[in-house]
């Protein structure tokens, strides 16, 4: 066995019985520079070490007033620190497994040598130091672990308090989501709000990656899209919110999906871009569907990307319907565009039951990826 350096000040307690060997023990301690101190019976080493501090203490198994493994289970619980050994004078594996089961660091048999008195108080010594050591470290990592936690819980608070109240009502339309992060805080979003035409610009919008990065991301891309608010044309308005986002794309290695549009409600005329999303369907009443035709590339793939912009014109009782891909995990078949949404989905009375049905099970289910859905319903 390895043995420690110098043992200092440490102070060690020694309970027997046994006088006079408990007083040889205490002197050969002291004579190799240990503070040592000498407990008849369990009551008296109960008081001693409620007024001193003790780093190991050898402990009789068989005490006048108790057991002492009653007395190690008390020390362990009121005293980690204390590195308890056993001796006894019987030779018995099995008293020796129940003393290690009960959280002595050691057992050994009486008669204990001189050396070997002191091997075995210092090699514990190291034990409890690396114990205390690794205690510490495991103490300081569960404060980060909670430190992490809370500014992620934080972080999840700010993000939704981003995201607008769902569902938003006005004469002639509905629109609402649906959000369910994978972990705290998400890559996905989606916006909508009013513009000084009357218009309403709606946009649903998926970072590639999860956690921190993607949601540092999501936060740019949003506010670079809003800050495009009102330019003319659509597709000029998304060009300059993606030089915008271009920077932190190319140092992250991202890209963004978006669709983007705006809504006019008393033409019901929709101007959409659709930059590499895809998951879209215009619902004709609660019996057509229609998938949208134009498409270009994600923001951050290419920096010279045309973005495409299509129109379509929603009629009273048709509903535009967006989603991120989190949402094929639920419903693998909707990957396929020809594939109706759901009955119960089409057939529903509002924009927020909609999207309700669409994402069903997704906040009792361990997701790998985000689940967002906007619908847009004209009435």
């Amino acid at each position: 066995m390895a043995v420690a350096g110098s043992p200092g000040s440490e102070r060690v307690l020694v309970v027997d019985d046994d006088e006079p060997l408990a007083r040889v023990m205490a002197r050969i301690l002291r004579s190799r520079g240990f503070e040592c101190d000498v407990a008849l019976t369990g009551s008296e080493a109960r008081r001693m070490v409620g007024v001193k501090d003790y780093a190991v203490a050898l402990l009789d198994v068989r005490l006048p007033d108790e057991s002492g493994y009653g007395l190690l289970e008390e020390l362990r619980a009121t005293r980690p620190n204390i590195a308890v050994v056993m001796i006894s004078g019987v030779d018995d594996p099995e008293l020796g497994r129940a003393a290690l089961d009960h959280g002595a660091f050691a057992y050994h048999v009486k008669p204990v040598g001189a050396t070997q008195l002191y091997l075995l108080v210092v090699n514990n010594l190291q034990r409890r130091s690396l114990e205390m050591t690794h205690r510490a470290s495991l103490d300081r990592l569960e404060g980060m672990v909670a430190e992490r936690a809370e500014q992620m819980r934080r972080a999840a608070e700010l993000q939704a308090g981003m995201l607008p109240p769902t569902p938003y009502k006005e004469n002639g339309f509905e629109v609402a989501a649906h959000f369910t992060a994978a972990r705290e805080i998400s890559g996905d979003f989606y916006d909508w709000y009013r513009a000084t035409d009357g218009r309403l610009t709606v946009t649903l919008g998926d970072v590639m990656g999860k956690g921190l990065p993607a949601s540092l991301m999501m936060a740019t891309a949003r506010a670079a899209l809003r800050g495009v608010a009102g330019v003319e044309p659509l597709e000029a308005g998304i060009k300059q919110a993606a030089a915008v986002m271009s920077a932190a794309l190319e140092v992250n290695h991202a890209y963004v999906t978006v669709f983007h549009c705006t809504f006019d409600p008393r033409t019901g005329e929709v101007e959409y871009v659709d930059a590499g999303h895809g998951h879209a369907r215009l619902l004709r009443g609660a019996a057509d569907q229609e998938a949208l035709p134009e498409r270009s590339a994600p923001i951050g793939i290419f920096p010279d990307t045309k973005f495409l912009v299509g129109k379509v014109t929603l009629e009273p009782g048709d509903s535009l319907v967006v989603f991120s891909d989190g949402l094929l995990d639920l419903r693998p078949d909707l990957a396929t565009k020809d594939v109706h949404l759901p009955s119960d989905a089409r057939r529903a009375a509002s924009a927020q039951e909609m999207v309700d049905i669409l994402a069903s099970g997704a906040r009792d289910k361990e997701l790998f990826d985000d689940v967002t859905v906007v619908a847009l319903k004209r009435i």
